[in-house]
């Protein structure tokens, strides 16, 4: 009994979740609150705060990027529910064989990524309270690879000291909004701060910002699920779920976007922000906190990498593991963590419409999802519509110039709905052999 309990939402990955194994979605929310609870999610509150400049365009962009995060999670969440199939799986029918090994790779990369940035915090946090010199993007290096260490011998005791880290994460936070309160620098000033962030600018305009609340959770919600499939399949406890995590993640956005507001320091001066006695002074205690929250979310970063890799590469873990934990730590070293705007568009628009071909397959194309099915070895059509997506996504998030489609161009829409549409009638005019 302990050993398949301790392997929940890791059995079953090459068939259908049988509905006996099925559990209550408040189960099933919990474990997304806990994935929510990152904190990540402070710095693109931070980013957004600052970069808007008032507190209603920042509430908006929230409103905005939760709504394209829940209509994401619920749906491709609900495939999953009913038909017990992982996002590997489900990516077999829409991409083929082969191209389902590209779905894993691109989720692989960003996880990766999403490691080099918390190993950079990391770094980042313990020189700023043992008050050293050493040099940032080597000693940003060494933290990611001590932080891999325990993932190579697939120790997951860390992800358990999440439960005990998130609490007192949300508790520093309250402290903090409580004891800054809500004296916002001038909107004039914000915006200056942003424009002036280096090597990055903040997002300045809404459409900007929902994208990057968007871009922030986009990752979980393509992939839901891996998770969902665990849930009985009832849309509306699919939604529920999805809508809580949100909310959670929403909260931790606002407070992030309070402090920001209040002090004007930038996301990557967060630890000087809970530490120093200039802000929060929450001194070794705030230290320990920011250190278990992080070590236990990058424990779970490549430990998912690595599982989505070795569908790709027939090798052993451990040795995907330093492979992976080496490129992410060189990411850390490079930057990434002041690349974090660019990083979050990258993400936005290359994994948002994966998402919206599952959707139009499923809800649309009523594709047969199968167990008995066989998959093509690779679907052209899907690949063809998911790079031009991705290219509408890039294009309208201002890199290399600004295409604006609306009155705020929510680039991370713009890459979803464009592959929905475009599939649709690309499998109108070209549908499949049977």
């Amino acid at each position: 009994m302990k050993k398949r309990n301790s392997q929940l939402l890791e059995d079953f990955s090459l068939v259908k979740v049988p509905l006996n194994e099925r559990k209550n979605w408040v189960n099933l929310a919990v474990i997304w609150i806990g994935i929510a609870v990152v904190m990540s999610a402070i710095f693109r509150g931070m980013m957004i705060g600052i970069g808007l400049g008032r507190i209603s365009s920042v509430i908006i962009s929230y409103i905005l990027g939760e709504i394209i995060l829940i209509g994401m999670m619920g749906l491709t969440g609900y495939i999953g529910s009913k038909t017990g199939f992982s996002t590997p799986l489900i990516a077999n029918f829409s991409f083929g064989r082969i191209g389902a090994i590209m779905i894993s790779l691109s989720i692989a990369l960003s996880l990766i990524g999403w490691f080099g940035v918390q190993a950079a915090f990391f770094a980042r946090t313990v020189q700023f309270y043992l008050n050293t010199n050493f040099s940032l993007p080597m000693f940003s290096f060494i933290c990611g690879i001590l932080m891999m260490i325990p993932a190579i011998f697939g120790i997951r005791g860390l992800s358990a000291l999440s439960w005990i880290a998130s609490p007192f994460m949300i508790l520093i936070f309250l402290f903090g909004i409580i004891k800054t309160g809500f004296h916002f620098l001038p909107p004039d000033k914000l915006i200056s701060l942003a424009l002036n962030h280096k090597p990055d600018p903040y997002p300045i305009d809404i459409g900007s910002a929902a994208s990057i609340v968007a871009g922030g959770f986009i990752v979980g919600a393509t992939t839901s699920a891996d998770i969902f499939r665990y849930a009985k399949p009832r849309f509306r406890d699919i939604f529920s779920a999805a809508t809580l995590a949100m909310l959670a993640s929403a909260f931790l956005h606002f407070v992030g976007s309070v402090l920001a507001m209040n002090t004007g320091v930038y996301h990557e001066r967060l630890p000087e922000l809970i530490i120093s006695n200039k802000y929060l002074g929450l001194g070794f205690m705030g230290f320990l906190v920011l250190l278990l929250a992080q070590w236990t979310t990058n424990d779970s970063n490549i430990y998912s990498a690595v599982l989505a890799l070795n569908n790709i590469f027939r090798t052993k873990r451990w040795k995907i593991t330093i492979i992976a934990g080496i490129f992410a730590s060189l990411f850390a070293a490079l930057g990434i963590l002041e690349r974090l705007e660019l990083f979050l568009i990258i993400l936005t628009v290359s994994i948002g419409p994966i998402g919206g071909i599952f959707i139009c397959d499923y809800y649309i194309l009523k594709k047969n999802f199968s167990e008995n099915r066989n998959f093509s070895k690779i679907n052209f059509k899907s690949l063809i519509v998911y790079f031009i997506s991705f290219i509408i996504g890039w294009i309208t998030s201002g890199h290399p110039f600004k295409i604006k489609i609306f009155p705020f161009s929510i680039f991370a829409f713009n890459g979803i709905i464009s592959s929905i549409l475009l599939y649709y009638t690309v499998m109108k005019i070209f549908p499949d052999k049977e």
